[in-house]
């Protein structure tokens, strides 16, 4: 075995077990302000975490590691969206839960048969892969109006909101590339109406680190988080600017997941 593949492994080994450890990636972060706003934030983070395991999953011929970050991140979002769901019995925002438990169900459903798919062949259905992709960004788009309706009411301060942004974003950005990177999965990872290019939101990904370096300057602990978040972030922003011609989709991923545990760690004082 050559010195970059022994490399590659101990890596891919590695985001495994951040992916599991990051999973449930606020836990306790936002809790005290917010549980049902964390909740909200918390599934949105872990269903971007269950298609980029998928698509790493996909490329390593059903990688056992990747499918256990596949796996956990379902159980997180079965536990969360049952939480929440319990938490707007009888309000308004009960509608809206019952169709973020519709549209999980459908997309979850579509993310096991293309696991099974891989399982069996070793490759994806590009037209299975394509349905999945497009579930997924349905019920990512019912949490994200959820999860508007519950800032609206509970008006997080500007360095929790800040650190919400910055960590789906970066979520959103690891997804999209890990979606162009994996040579068995062609088709790119779109999200929504418009669909924003990785290097324009890796630009504003920045900004959003700069302002909440300046919201947490005045907390050590925080300041240490946010420099190593910064560090990690300059290794690999040239690979999200650049994402047509570099290919580092796993150190991509280790460092996106470190920097999201990181952003928030960094608010949770």
């Amino acid at each position: 075995m050559s010195l970059f593949q022994s490399l590659g492994n101990h890596i891919s080994k590695t985001i495994a077990t951040l992916g599991l450890g990051l999973a449930l990636v606020s836990g306790s972060a936002f809790a005290e302000e917010n549980q049902t706003l964390d909740e909200a934030y918390q599934i949105l983070v872990n269903s971007y975490y269950s298609i980029n395991g998928f698509y790493n999953f996909s490329a390593n011929q059903a990688d056992k590691q990747q499918n256990e970050i596949i796996q956990d991140s379902i159980d997180n979002i079965d536990s969360l969206i049952e939480s929440l769901g319990d938490s707007f019995v009888d309000t308004p925002e009960a509608e809206a839960v019952t169709d973020a438990k519709e549209k999980w169900q459908a997309y979850r459903k579509k993310l096991s048969q293309n696991v099974k798919e891989v399982e069996k062949t070793g490759y994806p259905d590009l037209r299975l892969a394509g349905d999945m992709a497009n579930s997924n960004i349905a019920f990512n788009d019912a949490i994200s109006n959820l999860y508007d309706t519950i800032s609206a009411q509970s008006k997080p301060s500007e360095m929790i909101q800040t650190a919400y942004d910055a960590s789906t974003m970066l979520a959103l950005m690891m997804t999209k590339y890990s979606a162009r990177s994996t040579s068995t999965v062609s088709q790119a990872y779109s999200s929504g109406d418009a669909d924003i290019t990785i290097d324009a939101l890796a630009i504003q990904f920045e900004q959003k680190l700069d302002n909440l370096t300046q919201l947490t300057k005045n907390n050590e602990e925080a300041v240490q988080l946010m420099d190593s978040a910064r560090t990690q972030w300059d290794f690999i922003k040239s690979s999200y600017i650049n994402y047509n011609e570099n290919r580092v989709n796993f150190i991509v991923n280790l460092y996106s997941k470190k920097i999201i545990s990181n952003i928030v760690d960094s608010v949770k004082g």
